[in-house]
C-alpha cells in the first residue's frame, strides 16, 4: 500500500468589510447604525470640521450611505459646493445621501440665526448634476464642480390644514403657500 500525503489546507480568513454609513452633522440625534460625525456634538463618534472638506478622513469611493438631517442649512455659502464635491468623491457609485432641510417657505429656515444665507431650495440640488450644468453652460469658475448627483426632493410635514385634502390641493398648497410644509427631503444618488 502506497502512503500518500494529505495536502495541508491553507486557511484564509475572510475579510468582511463593514459598510461605511455616515450621519454628517449628527448633533445629538445620531441615526442608529450610522457613524455620527459632528465637530461639536458631545456624543459624536468622530469630531470632524465639516466646513473644511479638504481635511476629511474618508478616501474616495469608500462611503456606502450618508444621512444629513438639518445640517446643510448651516454650511456657509462659499463652502456648500466644495462640501458636495467632497461628499460625491468619497461616496461609492450609486450610493445614496438622504438630506432633510427646512423649507425656504417656512419660518424654520429663518428663525435659527446659525442658518446661513441663502436658504436651501430644491433648485440648489440641480447645480450638483453634471448634465444640468452642461446644458445650462455652467461649467466654469465657481460652477466647475466635479460632482454628479441625480436628485429627488419634496415636502415633508405637511401643514395639518392641508393633510386631509385631495393630493391636487396638497400640491397646490406646497407650490403656492408659505408655511404649507416646514421641511424638505432630498435624495442624492452618486453617478459617474
Amino acid at each position: 500500500m502506497v502512503k500518500t500525503k494529505t495536502p495541508k489546507l491553507k486557511i484564509v480568513k475572510s475579510k468582511t468589510v463593514k459598510p461605511i454609513r455616515l450621519d454628517l452633522g449628527c448633533g445629538q440625534n445620531k441615526q442608529e447604525g450610522f457613524i455620527g460625525v459632528d465637530l461639536y456634538a458631545p456624543d459624536a463618534d468622530l469630531k470632524v470640521d465639516l466646513f473644511a472638506p479638504h481635511s476629511w478622513p474618508w478616501k474616495d469611493s469608500t462611503v456606502d450611505e450618508i444621512v444629513c438631517s438639518h445640517f446643510i442649512e448651516h454650511i456657509p455659502q462659499h463652502t456648500r459646493w466644495p462640501f458636495f464635491d467632497k461628499v460625491w468623491s468619497m461616496m461609492k457609485v450609486d450610493a445614496v445621501m438622504q438630506i432633510l432641510v427646512p423649507s425656504w417657505k417656512s419660518e424654520r429656515a429663518y428663525g435659527d440665526m446659525t442658518h446661513c444665507w441663502p436658504p436651501v431650495t430644491g433648485m440648489f440640488f440641480w447645480y450638483l448634476n453634471r448634465q444640468w450644468r452642461e446644458a445650462n453652460k455652467l461649467t466654469y469658475g465657481p460652477y466647475a464642480l466635479k460632482c454628479n448627483f441625480e436628485n429627488q426632493c419634496g415636502p415633508t410635514g405637511l401643514n395639518p390644514t392641508f393633510a386631509d385634502r385631495l393630493p391636487e390641493a396638497q400640491v397646490w398648497a406646497c407650490t403656492h403657500y408659505m408655511e404649507a410644509y416646514p421641511d424638505m427631503w432630498v435624495t442624492l444618488t452618486k453617478k459617474l
